[in-house]
């Protein structure tokens, strides 16, 4: 009687630990934040890359804007770049062979686009659409005409 008891209670012991002592980990885990290098795409208004695009950005600090970096995009119109320490707004002005754009960003909230594009193809469709549209309202016009007389 007395081994049953000590069992019983050796066994309500070890319930007891495994439900009330925390999950042990066997790796220690470690955290570290980093900033990663700031990503700039450039491209045409049909989806190709500006390749060898100049590139400059400037860090704007207290409203006052200085060139922080220049350099040029790789061939699929990408450029990377540090932050500057303290810095969260950028002015980018990528510029080619006359066709030139500016992005005004702030890291802390983010890029809003301010006209998002349409692809070429679909632009193009939207055109013919406008030119169909037209001419039926032209010759809607037209049968009036020919009915009233």
């Amino acid at each position: 009687m007395r081994i049953i008891k000590s069992l019983s209670l050796l066994v309500l012991i070890i319930v007891l630990c495994t439900v009330l002592i925390p999950a042990a980990s066997a790796h220690r885990v470690h955290l570290r934040e980093q900033v990663m290098d700031v990503q700039i795409k450039a491209w045409y208004g049909g989806g190709d890359p500006m390749p060898n695009a100049d590139v400059k950005i400037y860090s704007i600090r207290d409203e006052q804007e200085k060139l922080y970096l220049e350099g040029k995009t790789d061939e699929n119109g990408l450029y990377y770049f540090a932050p500057e320490l303290g810095t969260t707004s950028y002015r980018v002005v990528v510029e080619l062979t006359g066709h030139k754009g500016e992005l005004e960003f702030d890291l802390t909230a983010g890029s809003q686009p301010e006209n998002v594009e349409l692809p070429l193809y679909l632009s193009v469709l939207v055109g013919f659409g406008f030119l169909a549209g037209i001419g039926g309202i032209a010759a809607y016009l037209s049968a009036r005409k020919m009915k009233a007389q």
